[in-house]
């Protein structure tokens, strides 16, 4: 059952997804019409799913679900990921490469991969204020308080 995403619970479980590039109007209009179709029917153990989903700075996808509804299972969870795939397919966008790592720059979003982060930290182009996108918040709320923060607040402050 889709909800708005406004309105589903801050206690909302979610995943987030991101690329490398921003979307564009194709792009979106993929994601919008595949992801629609997915939330409105997600189900697990033959039970409707209360989710939703969001597309955020043009950069990331937001799935989420309130387990307090219903809770989800791992079978459930794999069929998010078959979603995600057949959109990365389609769009021509790998959103689910982990190794990557969106920061802001200004009003410009970047990406960089961890290997060439530790470069630029050591080159200072990168520092421990630098606002990264906090791809490890699990909750709506979560999202909606921490998902930009500084460097220095992350698990890669390990590379500082």
């Amino acid at each position: 059952m889709k909800v708005e995403f406004d309105k589903i619970s801050d206690e909302s479980r979610i995943w987030i997804y991101q690329s490398n590039d921003d979307f564009n109007e194709s792009d979106i209009d993929t994601i919008n019409k595949k992801s629609d179709v997915f939330v409105a029917n997600w189900m697990a153990h033959n039970k409707e799913l209360q989710a939703s989903y969001k597309i955020l700075n043009n950069r990331f996808l937001v799935i989420a679900v309130n387990e307090e509804f219903n809770p989800i299972g791992g079978c459930s969870i794999d069929y998010s990921l078959q979603l995600l795939k057949d959109i990365s397919n389609t769009i021509n966008k790998n959103l689910l490469d982990r190794l990557i790592v969106n920061y802001r720059t200004g009003s410009l979003i970047k990406s960089i991969t961890l290997k060439d982060l530790k470069n630029n930290l050591k080159n200072g182009s990168i520092s421990s204020e630098t606002v990264i996108f906090n791809m490890t918040v699990s909750t709506k709320k979560e999202l909606l308080n921490n998902f930009e923060i500084k460097l220095s607040s992350s698990w890669l402050s390990k590379f500082i």
